[in-house]
């Protein structure tokens, strides 16, 4: 009876604990209040003979030390202190039953098997928005993508849907064999395109627009098999081309469907086969000539899709640089040079940034070399972070996006804003900067299995209202709003040199302009600085008139 008393709540936690799904609701509630009651009535008879009969009982279990005189025993001694405070415990192993069965009613009933759920009953009780929670991220697209309104017109969600396609599509020509698999019975043509599973409702919305789609929830895949459907993306891709190579695997795709639906009354089946086998055989990745027969046209919204599917934001932890990348592989060059023209021309850059744009590695396109079992890639950067926040940043604001990657690109303006304020250079802001970068990309998937540390409400809008450490002047250099120094390396303009001859010519930097003048630099900072403060619009220096300009503000 006495070690009833101590055992029954413990394999009633332990059953309701680790079997609790398996058992329901209704099983844990009947295992664990049985125990506690049978427990109770124990501890009510144990009260009343130590107790109040003052009657002790010792329960031996086994010796521990048996040598000569010395015999010491593992056991249990009960008289009537000890009953008094099982009494009390038995008090507290009800209450926590109670609040445990309460957790599992609302893990359960609302069929959420994550911390995340639990973090977020518990904060609904928390007042206190200066605590942050921990939770195992479960994020999908549908709190993002609001599938019962159209965020875009027909023709700006096909151009969204090329992009997205030349992204994460695949155009497939599959083989279908006798029973002797030596035989070509038939061939399936598909088109498909894989998520994370997180991107389910993305697929969904392209279903709602499309039509004839059929998507697998376990796999999250939009896939295409039909003849009808097949017949509708071929009238997309007709009007709107791609600009990957995917666009000669569709067109490699296109022929083959059409010799098998609209076959030649000349050619025989064995022909028209072997025709197919030819155009199979050098798509995709064995595909050798990347020849095309039309040129690459950027827009908005395909770019937007492009972004959707290949594009990145994050944070460079070490020195807390933003930075925006769009990665391919190299053979897709001519396209990243489109897109980096499309940026310079469309974000709206004034005459003097565009030079400087022209003429610096800010928007930069890298070549990056085959290692271990990885392809050569081209890469395309934004670092700067004048460029990311007055007009990358606008720029994408003025779209929708469907994919989790809005999720990425709402964290990265917060970031971006903060860091062009100079708030980064404060400790306990810098803190919560890295702090959000830790939420991003693959740590708010769903199949990312560690806990998360997510920013509180008070976190986020204490990063986003912090008064700026910095302050941009006029002729796009950066103080220090306490010191009032200038921060060198945040110096942002050209300079326009008008000569005696009265040509005008821009420079990059401070030496360059030196150097055409025949000045020392530090001379010609100097007399820049004394030409700022007494607020002249030129420097005048052996005939020569000299300004400094600022660019991207």
């Amino acid at each position: 009876m006495y070690l009833a008393i101590i055992t029954l709540p413990l394999l009633g936690s332990i059953a309701s604990g680790l079997f609790g799904r398996k058992i329901g609701v209704t099983g844990a509630q009947l295992i664990t209040s049985s125990l506690v009651i049978l427990t109770t009535l124990l501890a009510i008879a144990a009260y009343f003979e130590a107790g109040f009969n003052s009657i002790p009982v010792s329960i031996q279990l086994f010796t521990w030390i048996d040598s000569e005189s010395l015999n010491v025993f593992w056991g249990f001694h009960f008289d009537s202190l000890t009953v008094n405070c099982v009494s009390a415990f038995i008090n507290e192993w009800i209450l926590a039953v109670l609040v445990e069965i309460q957790l599992y009613k609302m893990i359960i009933y609302n069929k959420i098997y994550s911390w995340k759920a639990i973090a977020n009953k518990i904060v609904m009780f928390n007042k206190n928005l200066f605590k942050t929670s921990i939770k195992k991220n479960n994020y999908s697209t549908k709190q993002y993508v609001k599938e019962d309104k159209d965020y875009f017109s027909k023709e700006n969600f096909i151009q969204w849907f090329v992009g997205f396609t030349d992204a994460e599509g695949n155009f497939m020509i599959n083989i279908l064999w006798k029973k002797d698999k030596i035989t070509i019975s038939s061939f399936t043509f598909m088109f498909k395109i894989t998520l994370h599973k997180n991107d389910e409702s993305v697929l969904r919305y392209i279903q709602k627009k499309l039509g004839n789609i059929r998507i697998y929830k376990n796999e999250c895949i939009f896939n295409v098999t039909d003849k009808e459907g097949i017949n509708q993306l071929i009238c997309i891709f007709d009007k709107h081309n791609l600009n990957t190579t995917k666009y000669l695997d569709y067109l490699d795709f296109k022929k083959a469907f059409n010799l098998y639906n609209n076959r030649d009354k000349n050619k025989t089946a064995e022909m028209v086969k072997d025709e197919i086998l030819k155009l199979k055989q050098k798509m995709n990745i064995k595909r050798i000539n990347f020849d095309r027969p039309t040129e690459i046209v950027i827009n908005k919204n395909l770019l937007l899709g492009f972004i959707e599917g290949d594009g990145s934001f994050f944070l460079k932890r070490d020195n807390i640089i933003p930075i925006f990348s769009l990665q391919l592989s190299a053979i897709q060059l001519p396209v990243i040079i489109k897109i980096k023209e499309f940026l310079e021309n469309n974000l709206g850059f004034d005459f003097y940034s565009l030079y400087k744009l022209k003429n610096s590695s800010n928007i930069l396109v890298t070549m990056l070399k085959a290692r271990n079992n990885s392809k050569a890639s081209v890469s395309l950067t934004i670092k700067n972070i004048r460029i990311l926040n007055n007009y990358f940043i606008p720029f994408l604001e003025e779209m929708v996006f469907l994919s989790k990657k809005g999720l990425d690109f709402n964290d990265f303006k917060i970031i971006c804003k903060a860091i062009y304020n100079g708030v980064h250079r404060i400790d306990d802001m810098k803190s919560l900067i890295l702090k959000l970068s830790y939420t991003m990309n693959n740590f708010r998937l769903s199949t990312h299995t560690k806990p998360v540390e997510i920013l509180s409400k008070y976190e986020k809008e204490k990063l986003i209202l912090t008064t700026p450490t910095v302050e941009y002047l006029s002729d796009g250099r950066q103080i220090d709003i306490v010191t009032k120094k200038v921060i060198p390396q945040q110096v942002s303009c050209v300079y326009e040199i008008c000569k005696p001859s009265g040509e005008v010519i821009i420079e990059n930097t401070l030496v360059e302009v030196a150097s055409v003048i025949g000045i020392d630099p530090d001379t010609l900072s100097r007399h820049l600085e004394v030409s700022y403060l007494k607020k002249r619009q030129f420097v005048e220096l052996k005939n020569y008139k000299v300004r400094r300009i600022p660019v991207f503000s």
